[in-house]
């Protein structure tokens, strides 16, 4: 019996590795569409995570932030390995038009830390949340002006 032995070459993607975050475009357009299906209240939490989305894909957080989605659900983590193989953000849109995020770093529900905020304090949220946990490194007024 001949055995197989599988030779994974770590600068040529095989047919069997798993995607391990979506292009940050894909996502905006994700939400985007899902703001069509839903009804009132959903489609402001869904809108708010799109510009989540937005934010990343156009400001300077692109290359520091790993995402992807699961049915109406933003994810994301700060490395780009498989998804929901270490900690990461889950940003939920609400039927109530608000947004939850969970920070699911342990199995146990009760220890992750959770917000809900109004849709149009998602990206501030985010904002605050990567400077808690030093997930990138923050941005000065002064930089960010320099910039303009």
């Amino acid at each position: 019996m001949e055995m197989l032995i599988a030779r994974f070459d770590r600068n040529k993607p095989s047919s069997h590795t798993s995607v391990m975050s979506e292009p940050w475009a894909n996502i905006v357009e994700k939400f985007r569409e899902l703001r069509s299906l839903e009804n009132d209240a959903f489609r402001v939490a869904t809108s708010g995570i799109e510009q989540i989305a937005s934010s990343v894909a156009e400001g300077p957080l692109k290359g520091a932030l790993f995402g992807w989605t699961s049915m109406h659900d933003l994810c994301i983590q700060q490395s780009d390995v498989r998804p929901y193989s270490g900690p990461y953000l889950r940003i939920s849109p609400l039927s109530s038009g608000s947004v939850e995020f969970r920070y699911i770093d342990t199995a146990i529900a009760h220890r992750q830390w959770q917000r809900v905020e109004p849709a149009n304090r998602a990206v501030e949220r985010l904002q605050m949340f990567l400077e808690q946990l030093r997930w990138v490194a923050p941005v000065s007024n002064a930089a960010s002006s320099s910039a303009a």
